[in-house]
C-alpha cells in the first residue's frame, strides 16, 4: 500500500517534469525523463503518451507512431491518445489511416470541447475547412467564452470565404478581451473599411492605455495602417506601419546579409557550367511552381490555374527546399559546413531522385489531377534546381513594379517570414539581391520560366491567363475567369482579396506615399532598377 502510493506521487512529478522540461525545450533531459518513466511505469498509458509527445517535438513522428500505440494497447479507447495518434499520422504523411482514425474518434459520443477543437486543427491541417469548422462550432457552443475555440472558427470562416461571420466571430472575441491582437489583425484584414464602418478609434483607445505587448502594440499599428489606408488618410496611415515595422524590427535577430550572400553563392554555384552537363532529371510533369516576392499576385495566379479541372492548387509546398536540403546533408555526411558550403555541396545531389523524392513527399494531397501547383514564393531561389531535378515541371514568375512590390510587403504583417521586410533599407537591399537572382535564371536557363507582369494580369486578365495556361501545355477553359466563385478553402494573407473579382486598386497604391517611401526609390535607382 506504501509503495503504490510512493508511485502515484512519483509519476505525477515524473510527467509533470517530462512536460516543463519540454515547454523550456530541454529536450534531451525531456528524453531521459521518459526512459525512466517508461521504465518504472511500463503500464502506464500517460507515461507512454507523454513520451509520444516528446518524439513529437524532436520531430520523430515515425518513432511517436510507434511508442503512442503502447498507451492504446493499455486504453484502446481513450480519445486522447487516439488523437494523438492521429496527430503522429499527420506528421507522417498517413493520410488514409489518419482519416480512418478521425473517422472512429467523431463517431464517439460526447466528446469534449477541447476534442472537438483538436479534431478541427487535424482536418484544417488537412485541408478540410468545412469538417474543422463544423467541430470548431460545436467547441464554441459548449464553451462559448473560450477564445481559442472562437479564434479557430473565426479562422476557418475566414479560409472558406464567410467573411461577414468571421467579423462576428472576432467582434465577439474582443468583446471578451479587446487586447487580442490577433483577433483585431484578422478583423481589419477581412474587408475594405469605410469611412462611416471602421475601428480606428476603438483601436487608437486601446493602444493609447499603453497595455499592450510589444507584439499586441505591433498588430494594432499594422491593423491601423490599413484601415486608415482604406479611408484614404495615408498620412496618418504610414505614421502606424512605420511604428509598427520599426518595433517588429528591433525585436529581430536578423541581417539582410546573410540573404544577400546566400543569394550571390547560388548564382555562382549554378551558373552556365552546371547547367552544361547534360544529366536528367525525374521525368514527371505534374508540378508547376508558381514564384515570386510575396504579396506579388502569387496567389491570384494560383486562383486563376487552380480552377482549371486538370489542376489542383496545392497550396505553399515547404516541401522542394526540404527535400533538397535532406540530400545535401547526406552528401555532406558528419561535415559541419557553412551556408557557402551547402549550396556547394547542393550542386552536387542527385537531381533525379531530388525531383523523385519531391512528388512523391506532396502524395497523397496531389496526384489525383494531372498537374498541382506549388506556390511557395520562396522557390524562386530554387529555379535552376527545379528545372534541373524535375525539367518537365513548368515555373511560372510573378513580376510587380518594384515600388508597389516593395511597399506592398511593407505594409503586411506576416507570422514569421520574410524578416526583410520591416525595414525599407533591408527591403530595397533584397529587392536587389533578386531581381539580380531572376535575371540570372534567365540568363542560364533561357526560356523555361514563363513572366507573367503583375499589371498585366490585372488589366488583361484573359489575355494573361490564356497565355500561361497554353505555357502549361493546357486547353483553356472558360471556368478559369470565374475563380473568384470557387469554394476552394484560401490560407494565405489573400484569403479575403481572391473571393473577389479582379481589382486594379493596388496598382500604383505606393504613390500615395512617395515622400515616405523616397529613401526606398533612390536606393533601387541607384542600382539602374528601372521604375
Amino acid at each position: 500500500m506504501h509503495d503504490g502510493m510512493t508511485q502515484s506521487r512519483s509519476k505525477p512529478e515524473l510527467l509533470d517534469n517530462i512536460y516543463r522540461l519540454m515547454e523550456k525545450r530541454e529536450f534531451q533531459n525531456a528524453g531521459k525523463l521518459c526512459e525512466q518513466a517508461t521504465a518504472q511505469f511500463p503500464d502506464s498509458a500517460e507515461v507512454w503518451a507523454a513520451t509520444t509527445e516528446f518524439f513529437l517535438r524532436v520531430a520523430n513522428p515515425q518513432r511517436a507512431l510507434e511508442v503512442v500505440q503502447k498507451a492504446l494497447d493499455l486504453n484502446s479507447g481513450n480519445t486522447n491518445w487516439m488523437l494523438l495518434q492521429a496527430r503522429c499520422l499527420m506528421e507522417c504523411g498517413q493520410a488514409d489511416e489518419l482519416q480512418r482514425v478521425i473517422s472512429s474518434i467523431t463517431e464517439k459520443p460526447s466528446l469534449t470541447p477541447q476534442q472537438h477543437n483538436e479534431i478541427g486543427m487535424l482536418q484544417a491541417r488537412m485541408d478540410d475547412h468545412t469538417g474543422a469548422q463544423e467541430h470548431y462550432r460545436m467547441a464554441v457552443q459548449s464553451q462559448p467564452g473560450e477564445i481559442e475555440f472562437l479564434f479557430n472558427l473565426a479562422t476557418s470562416q475566414r479560409f472558406l470565404g464567410e467573411i461577414k461571420s468571421a467579423e462576428e466571430t472576432l467582434d465577439k472575441i474582443l468583446s471578451i478581451d479587446p487586447y487580442d491582437h490577433e483577433a483585431v489583425a484578422m478583423r481589419s484584414s477581412l474587408r475594405k473599411q469605410s469611412a462611416d464602418n471602421n475601428h480606428v478609434d476603438e483601436m487608437k483607445n486601446t493602444l493609447a492605455t499603453g497595455s499592450l505587448s510589444p507584439a499586441g502594440q505591433v498588430s494594432f499599428c499594422y491593423a491601423l495602417a490599413k484601415e486608415l489606408e482604406d479611408i484614404g488618410d495615408y498620412p496618418e496611415s504610414f505614421i502606424y506601419l512605420r511604428r509598427g515595422a520599426d518595433l517588429r524590427r528591433s525585436g529581430m535577430r536578423y541581417e539582410v546579409s546573410t540573404d544577400l550572400e546566400i543569394m550571390d553563392q547560388i548564382t555562382r554555384v549554378y551558373g552556365h557550367d552546371f547547367f552544361s552537363n547534360r544529366a536528367t532529371g525525374h521525368d514527371s510533369a505534374e508540378p508547376i511552381f508558381v514564384i515570386g516576392l510575396p504579396r506579388s499576385g502569387t496567389t491570384l495566379l494560383e486562383r486563376i490555374l487552380g480552377s482549371h479541372s486538370r489542376v489542383y492548387a496545392a497550396g505553399e509546398l515547404g516541401h522542394f527546399g526540404i527535400e533538397m536540403t535532406k540530400l545535401t546533408r547526406q552528401r555532406m555526411g558528419s561535415i559541419k559546413a557553412d551556408r557557402r558550403q551547402f549550396v556547394a555541396t547542393s550542386a552536387e545531389i542527385d537531381f533525379r531522385q531530388l525531383g523523385q523524392n519531391y512528388v512523391q513527399s506532396t502524395r497523397p494531397l496531389t496526384g489525383h489531377t494531372q498537374h498541382f501547383i506549388d506556390k511557395l514564393p520562396f522557390n524562386y531561389l530554387y529555379a535552376g534546381l527545379i528545372h534541373r531535378a524535375l525539367p518537365g515541371a513548368r515555373i511560372i514568375s510573378l513580376r510587380r513594379h518594384p515600388m508597389d512590390s516593395c511597399y506592398s510587403m511593407y505594409k503586411q504583417l506576416f507570422r514569421d517570414a520574410y524578416p526583410f521586410s520591416y525595414s525599407l533599407q533591408d527591403l530595397a537591399d533584397y529587392y536587389i539581391a533578386y531581381h539580380r537572382l531572376m535575371a540570372h535564371w534567365q540568363d542560364v536557363i533561357p526560356g523555361v520560366i514563363h513572366t507573367v507582369q503583375y499589371e498585366d494580369l490585372v488589366n488583361d486578365t484573359e489575355g494573361e491567363a490564356r497565355r500561361f495556361t497554353e505555357y502549361c501545355g493546357l486547353e483553356w477553359e472558360q471556368q478559369c475567369l470565374d475563380y473568384h466563385k470557387s469554394q476552394a478553402a484560401s490560407t494565405t494573407a489573400s484569403a479575403t482579396q481572391v473571393r473577389q473579382k479582379v481589382y486594379t486598386s493596388s496598382v500604383g497604391k505606393w504613390r500615395a506615399y512617395q515622400t515616405e517611401l523616397a529613401p526606398l526609390r533612390q536606393k533601387l535607382e541607384a542600382a539602374g532598377i528601372n521604375l
